[in-house]
């Protein structure tokens, strides 16, 4: 007879949330950068008069691909809280995580209406399996009682209860930015810089980004080019610091390092992640500074960038485009800089 599945290794307290937390983060890394990568490659061959049409012209080749790349990235909401409710209670949780990532979505909690939804959804799914069952209905309940109930009841809770307050507060920061944006610029760089590297994709540095594609929306470009050039820094600075100081840094994370500046260079923050969790009272602020002195580069030189998606291969289609890649490699040596000087204080004391 089958038997509600139960064999899943469990942690306690803030260790199990933060060890969910990571894996609906590795799960989505692959999305995102196929997604971004998708787009960005839409937009750098679909400017006007490219071969593959413009791409924000209904019905070319460009246009589709954006709209392929944009779906994509629509997704990660959903598939984060999938799988962070996932690494609460194991696959019997990918259904009812799923629905409350689709519910976090649809009332504009955004990313983190989607982390909040996984963690619900996967203690739903564990309550719900304590209750006791004949074994002969062991079967049934994981593939129809579970995901049903389960799934019904975050819906709820997310789009009646829950959800509404973190789309408050969403909007609420995205506010914020935007009178800060009116008053003072270089400010404004500071703090988007600082947002995009804080959490590295979380819900922060998605307040960022939403702001930005609302600017973008407005037909300003600037916020998103500081945006995109301080999220594009984390992997490549870490990776900067990794090959100068080796002896920093353990076995693992070299060899992490040998991809992380790959996915900077395609504008993926997340890429930095596994550092930041490891060491997170160095590398962030290392990347938040790194992050503010790019974005107040990028904006105090009006590099505009009127297209999400941003990374190297957006650099065609963004204005003042010299200034954008001054302010990335500033920034991104800032970080690096910062980052190697804090593990050496970190080194010599241990050592």
């Amino acid at each position: 007879m089958a038997k509600i599945e139960r064999k899943v290794k469990k942690t306690s307290g803030l260790g199990e949330v933060k060890k969910a937390l990571m894996s609906g983060i590795s799960y989505i890394i692959p999305l995102v950068v196929a997604g971004g990568m998708i787009l960005s490659l839409a937009l750098v061959f679909g400017q006007e008069g490219s071969i593959l049409g413009y791409a924000r012209t209904d019905g070319t080749i460009a246009f589709k691909m954006r709209m392929f790349g944009g779906s994509i990235l629509g997704l990660m909401v959903p598939m984060l809280a999938a799988y962070i409710a996932f690494g609460l209670e194991g696959k019997v949780a990918l259904v009812p995580g799923l629905a409350g990532g689709l519910a976090a979505n649809s009332i504009g909690s955004g990313f983190l209406g989607g982390m909040v939804a996984g963690l619900i959804a996967g203690y739903i799914v564990r309550y719900i399996k304590k209750i006791k069952v004949n074994e002969s209905f062991a079967g049934t309940m994981n593939i129809f009682i579970i995901p049903l109930f389960a799934s019904f009841i975050i819906g709820v809770l997310m789009i009646f209860i829950i959800g509404s307050p973190i789309a408050a507060l969403n909007t609420g920061l995205v506010n914020g930015l935007n009178s800060i944006g009116e008053s003072n610029p270089i400010l404004l760089g500071l703090i988007i810089g600082a947002m995009a590297c804080f959490d590295m994709g979380g819900p922060l540095n998605k307040a960022a980004y939403a702001f930005s594609l609302a600017a973008i929306e407005a037909g300003n470009g600037i916020p998103y080019a500081a945006f995109s050039a301080a999220k594009s820094l984390p992997g490549i600075a870490i990776t900067i610091s990794v090959l100068l100081f080796s002896k920093y840094y353990n076995e693992e994370e070299r060899e992490s390092a040998k991809s992380s500046w790959i996915l900077g260079l395609a504008g993926i923050t997340e890429g930095a992640i596994p550092f930041a969790i490891a060491d997170p009272l160095r590398v962030i602020p290392s990347m938040m500074f790194g992050g503010a002195v790019a974005a107040a580069i990028s904006i105090s030189g009006a590099s505009s960038l009127l297209a999400a998606g941003g990374s190297i291969l957006t650099i065609p289609v963004t204005t003042n485009a010299v200034n954008w890649v001054v302010a990335l490699i500033a920034g991104t040596l800032a970080a690096a800089a910062m980052l190697s000087i804090l593990k050496k204080i970190k080194f010599s004391k241990e050592a």
